[in-house]
C-alpha cells in the first residue's frame, strides 16, 4: 500500500516555459521527497519529461491571470476536500500570479501560502504602465496575507520587504546542478574567439548594449556573438545587428535542444540586464567555468559575482566600459576570478535549496 505524503504543494506558474523559474521549480520537486506536487498553470505544462516523479497537473483554462482566480478558488478547494493531507501548501511565483493567488486564497486559512518573488520591484518603475502601477500598490495589501515571502537574492528581499512591510527569507535558486561537473571541464578549441548570452529577447535584458559593446569590441579583436533566446525584441535586435553590418559576427540561436553546450564554446559570457532577480546563467556559465561580465544591476549579479571578486561588473550602459572588458577577457582572461567562481558556486547547490525549502514547510 503506497503510503500518503505529509504534504500537498501546488505549485503556480502561469506560463510555464522553460525559464529561470521553470528549472528552479523542477529541481524543487525532483529533489523533495516529502510532499506530493500539483502544478497549476493557466497554459499547457510540459515539466513531465525534465522530472524524474509523476506529479499532476492543473490547468486554469483561461486567456488572463487577472480572470483566472474564481477558476483557480474553486479547483484547489475542490482537490483538497478530495484528498486529505496533513498540511496543504501553496506557491505562487511572481508578482501578478501572487496578488492573483492571495485574493483567490482569502479565507482558506487551512492552505498555507508561500510568495516567492523573482524579479526585483523595481522592475515596476522600470516599465512604466497601469498595469505595473496597480501591482505595485496591490504589493503591500495583499502580500501581508501570506504566511511566508521568499526572494531569490538578499538584495530582491531586502528591497521587497521595504515595500510589503513584512519580513522576506532568500532562498536561492538551485542553479549550481553537480551533475555537470563531469562535462565542464572540456577545452574549448574555437577558431574564433566566442561570446555567449544566454537570456529572453525583452527589454529587461537589454541586448543593445551588449550589441553595440561588441560593434566596438571588433576594432581590437575578432570574435563571435552568440544570443541564445527568445521574445518580443528579437525584430528590434535582429534589425540592430543588419544596419551594423554585424550579420557575419552575430549569430541568433532560438529554443537549442542543449543550451548546455553552447557554454564549452564559450569564450566569454556576457550578461547586460536593467535588472535580475537571480541570474541563473552567470551560475550556469562559473559552471563550465567560462569568464563572466554582467553589468551591476539589482539584484542578483553583483552577489552572484561577489561583488567583483569571480567576474567583472559593469555600470548600466556603459557601452565603452563593456567593449574594453570584453576584449580584456578575450585577450587574457583572469584564471584567478574564474576559480574562485567556480569555488562559490556550492552556495547555489540543490541540496541545500531542498533543505531550506524544507524547513519553510515544516514551519508553517
Amino acid at each position: 500500500m503506497k503510503l500518503r505524503k505529509k504534504y500537498r504543494v501546488f505549485i503556480f506558474q502561469p506560463y510555464p516555459k522553460f525559464g529561470g523559474a521553470d528549472r528552479s521549480i523542477i529541481r524543487l520537486i525532483n529533489g523533495n521527497k516529502s510532499a506530493d506536487f500539483t502544478l497549476v498553470s493557466l497554459t499547457k505544462c510540459n515539466y513531465s519529461k525534465y522530472l524524474n516523479k509523476k506529479i499532476e497537473y492543473l490547468e486554469i483554462k483561461s486567456s488572463r491571470v487577472l480572470f483566472s482566480f474564481f477558476k483557480l478558488r474553486e479547483k484547489i478547494k475542490y482537490i483538497i476536500n478530495k484528498n486529505k493531507y496533513d498540511k496543504n501548501i501553496f506557491i505562487s511565483n511572481q508578482n501578478f500570479a501572487n496578488i492573483i493567488s492571495i485574493i483567490a486564497l482569502l479565507g482558506f486559512n487551512h492552505i498555507k501560502k508561500i510568495l516567492v518573488e523573482r524579479n526585483n520591484p523595481i522592475e515596476l518603475d522600470f516599465i512604466k504602465n497601469y498595469k505595473n502601477k496597480f501591482i505595485k500598490k496591490l504589493i503591500p495589501i495583499t502580500y501581508k496575507y501570506a504566511d511566508k515571502i521568499i526572494g531569490i537574492s538578499n538584495e530582491l528581499s531586502k528591497d521587497l520587504k521595504l515595500l510589503c512591510k513584512k519580513s522576506v527569507t532568500t532562498i536561492y535558486n538551485p542553479s549550481f546542478d553537480e551533475k555537470f561537473y563531469k562535462i565542464n571541464r572540456k577545452k574549448r578549441n574555437n577558431k574564433n574567439k566566442i561570446i555567449l548570452c544566454v537570456a529572453r529577447f525583452e527589454k529587461q535584458k537589454n541586448h543593445l548594449m551588449l550589441l553595440r559593446a561588441f560593434k566596438l569590441s571588433l576594432e581590437k579583436i575578432s570574435s563571435k556573438l552568440l544570443l541564445v533566446g527568445y521574445g518580443s525584441q528579437k525584430k528590434i535586435i535582429t534589425k540592430f545587428i543588419s544596419d551594423n553590418n554585424l550579420k557575419n559576427n552575430v549569430e541568433i540561436i532560438k529554443n537549442p535542444k542543449n543550451v548546455y553546450s553552447f557554454y564549452k564554446k564559450a569564450d566569454l559570457f556576457v550578461l547586460t540586464s536593467l535588472y535580475e532577480g537571480f541570474g541563473n546563467v552567470l551560475v550556469e556559465a562559473g559552471m563550465f567555468k567560462v569568464p563572466i561580465i554582467s553589468t551591476n544591476c539589482k539584484s542578483g549579479p553583483k552577489e552572484i559575482l561577489g561583488n567583483g571578486k569571480f567576474g567583472d561588473l559593469v555600470g548600466i550602459n556603459q557601452t565603452e566600459r563593456l567593449a574594453y572588458l570584453i576584449v580584456k577577457n578575450l585577450r587574457n582572461p583572469n584564471t584567478t576570478k574564474i576559480s574562485r567562481m567556480f569555488k562559490s558556486l556550492k552556495r547555489f547547490n540543490i541540496k541545500t535549496h531542498i533543505k531550506n525549502y524544507e524547513k519553510v514547510f515544516k514551519k508553517l
